[in-house]
């Protein structure tokens, strides 16, 4: 199982909106100046990106859960986001280049694939969230509040 720490951040009914407490790798390795992901990291930003389950947990804003997600989750979404836009773009090219089309419309073809193919991978991607392959609620830390401490 894979766990992540995330804070909510609001909460409406089941509809729990989290944010992720991503301590970054590349801050605390020693290479992180002449690494490839490590530039790409500070290029693009730290910017936190929100993320919305549904909980039968009693969690307020503030608190702090922790999630978890099945390996075979991650596995198959992998799979769905990187595998069939690829297999589209493939299959586009391909099947557009056997028709002895124009070379634009070859590219013009495998990009519809490449769209047509993430278009499939969001269906699949809610079929496995209906089918509890989505992260849950594991654990949860209450906010003490701001008097708690005095």
């Amino acid at each position: 199982m894979l766990t992540e720490t995330a804070l909510v951040k609001s909460r409406d009914g089941k509809r729990v909106e989290l944010e992720l407490q991503r301590g970054g790798a590349c801050d605390q390795c020693e290479l992180n100046k002449g690494c490839g992901t490590g530039a790409l990291s500070r290029l693009i930003g730290r910017r936190p990106r929100p993320l919305v389950i549904d909980s039968e947990q009693d969690c307020e804003p503030g608190d702090q859960v922790v999630l978890e997600l099945p390996e075979s989750a991650l596995v198959r979404a992998s799979l769905l986001l990187y595998g069939l836009p690829l297999l589209g773009l493939l299959l586009g090219g391909l099947l557009a280049a056997l028709l002895a089309l124009a070379e634009w419309l070859v590219t013009v073809i495998a990009l519809f694939g490449l769209f047509a193919g993430f278009k499939i991978a969001a269906k699949f991607t809610q079929r496995l969230e209906q089918a509890g392959q989505a992260p849950y609620i594991r654990a949860m830390r209450v906010n003490p509040g701001p008097d708690s401490g005095s």
